[in-house]
C-alpha cells in the first residue's frame, strides 16, 4: 500500500500543517481521534489504519471520546514540552 506519511493537511486542532504521520500517533499508540474526518477526503484513511493497526487497537481507537479543550490543550502542551526536552 502506498505510503502516505509525508502527505500534510491543515489541522483544526493545532491551527497549522501536520503530517499524516503525526495524525497515526497524535494520541501515543493511537491515531487522533479526528484523523478519519480530516483524511478520509483525500486518501483511503481507514484502509490505511486498519492495515497498520491490531483489531484490537482499532477497536480502542473506535472507542475514544472526544476530551474537552482544557484537557486535550494541557496534553498538547506537555508532549510538546517532552518533545522539546529530547531534541535538546
Amino acid at each position: 500500500m502506498e505510503s502516505f506519511d509525508d502527505l500534510t493537511i491543515r489541522c483544526p486542532r493545532l491551527g497549522h500543517e501536520v503530517p499524516f504521520s503525526y495524525c497515526r500517533r497524535e494520541s501515543g499508540d493511537l491515531p487522533c481521534i479526528r484523523v478519519l474526518s480530516c483524511w478520509e477526503s483525500r486518501i483511503p484513511a481507514e484502509a490505511c489504519l486498519r492495515k497498520q493497526m491490531t483489531a484490537e487497537t482499532w477497536e480502542r481507537f473506535c472507542r475514544q471520546e472526544p476530551k474537552n479543550k482544557v484537557s486535550s490543550l494541557i496534553e498538547l502542551i506537555e508532549a510538546a514540552k517532552k518533545r522539546g526536552k529530547t531534541k535538546d
